[in-house]
């Protein structure tokens, strides 16, 4: 029997899919739409990590000061492109607000729900049999080529254990044993060396996308690629409808409009743009992050591995290899600046004992959607019915789509949230 209650989802994401998922197994009728393909946004790019023990919000004590110190750097972990524009002064002003231990901890808090029980859903996710993936549990690897870097590694120690991780402290000598695949310059000397977490898992995100939605399909959800959402239509207070059109045609008579119940913002750091057309506000902007795929090779690290002081990734695939990393705030620019993308690709290989053949390589960079408080939006919009916003997750937004899409449909249907969601109100930026 055809469900009566409709349900479109903006946005083809991680976010987006895992949301028409669950919807459709809480019995909507989903219409899923992305002004371009399925998956081809920061899906398609990322790092493929789920890690629970990343659940730190960006703005923390002393972020704003070695911000600073990195804007002089064009190859820095972290960069603002100067350029004056009055949105992303008052989003700064707003994130050094957030810059404190207390804010810092209760977002760490909240994050670590979020995360956690994502990774529950995303084992379930890869052992139903209608959902084929590449998915591994092998835990994740933080290795530092600084001594300062490796001694903060036993304060880090200790918190994640506090917050109930295992861990493992190894020297540099361990480090190399327990990851034979690394070695190079990056970590020479006796102080280097790595922090095992356990548990944590990574997967291919494009894979896990492209899976999630052939799933939604087989269950009825329409899915729409190549449409551009021009209007989201209300009629006395609540979501009536939403107007697509084709993102490569201009003439307006080539609109469809789609019967919605309930409306999801789910369209990563392009959801402001539309939200305001209903006036909601969310204070957002795209982050910048580069990555390099390159084919699988003999000797590649077995575990995803994170290099400490450059925030640079390296993760193994089944078939191939992506290094990962750096935040970059240039608006939502995406050409690939190859200063940025270099030193991504320059700290990947610094720290392998074999340096990689670049075989089809393959430069990406993708925008995240970051908040001032670096914590997502999952709520019901306040004076518009029907209407619920989920973006604003930035560098966690693989680790938390199955949460977020299942946290979707309990709002849609108006059920208690699997996890707490106070602390991701649309409100708190009022």
């Amino acid at each position: 029997m055809i469900s009566s209650r409709h349900a479109v989802v903006i946005g083809g994401g991680a976010i987006g899919v895992c949301s028409a998922y669950y919807l459709s197994l809480a019995g909507w009728q989903v219409t899923l739409v992305d002004r371009g393909e399925i998956g081809r946004g920061c899906s398609y790019g990322n790092a493929c990590l789920i890690v629970p023990s990343h659940s730190h919000p960006l703005p923390a004590p002393g972020v704003v000061a070695q911000g600073l110190r990195w804007m002089t750097r064009r190859d820095s972990p972290f960069y603002i492109r100067p350029r004056l524009d009055p949105a992303v002064f008052r989003w700064a002003w707003q994130f050094r607000r957030y810059c404190t231990a207390e804010a810092a901890h209760r977002g760490f808090e909240a994050l670590l729900h979020l995360s956690r029980a994502s990774l529950q859903l995303f084992d379930e996710l890869a052992r139903s049999a209608d959902l084929e993936f590449f998915f591994r549990r092998t835990g994740l690897l933080h290795v530092y080529v600084t001594g300062e870097g490796f001694a903060a590694a036993r304060h880090e120690q200790e918190a994640l254990e506090a917050a109930g991780f295992r861990t493992r402290l190894l020297p540099s000598g361990d480090a190399r044993e327990f990851e034979p695949a690394l070695g190079g310059p990056a970590l020479d000397g006796p102080v280097r060396g790595g922090l095992f977490i356990e548990g944590e898992a990574h997967a291919d995100s494009y894979g896990f996308v492209q899976a999630m939605a052939a799933a939604c399909e087989r269950r009825g959800v329409e899915v729409l690629t190549g449409q551009t959402v021009s209007r989201v239509r209300t009629s006395q207070g609540r979501a009536a409808s939403v107007l697509v059109e084709p993102s490569a045609d201009d003439d307006a008579l080539n609109a469809e409009e789609l019967p919605a119940d309930v409306v999801v913002l789910a369209a990563g750091s392009w959801t402001p743009g539309l939200a305001a057309t209903l006036g909601i506000r969310i204070p957002l902007q795209p982050a910048k992050g580069y990555s390099c795929t390159i084919d699988a090779f003999e000797g590649m690290p077995a575990v995803p591995v994170l290099i400490a002081e450059r925030r640079v990734i390296i993760t193994p695939l089944a078939h191939r290899v992506r290094f990962g990393g750096t935040l970059e705030l240039a608006g939502f620019d995406l050409n690939i600046d190859r200063v940025r993308y270099g030193a991504v690709v320059r700290a990947a290989r610094e720290v392998l004992r074999e340096p990689p053949p670049m075989q089809r390589e393959e430069a990406w960079c993708g925008l995240r959607p970051l908040t001032p408080d670096g914590l997502p939006v999952i709520d019901r919009a306040a004076d518009i019915d029907g209407v619920i916003v989920a973006t604003g997750h930035a560098m966690l937004g693989f680790t938390q789509a199955p949460i977020t899409g299942k946290l979707v449909a309990e709002l849609a249907d108006g059920r208690p949230a699997s996890v707490p969601i106070e602390a991701f109100r649309l409100d708190r930026f009022a």
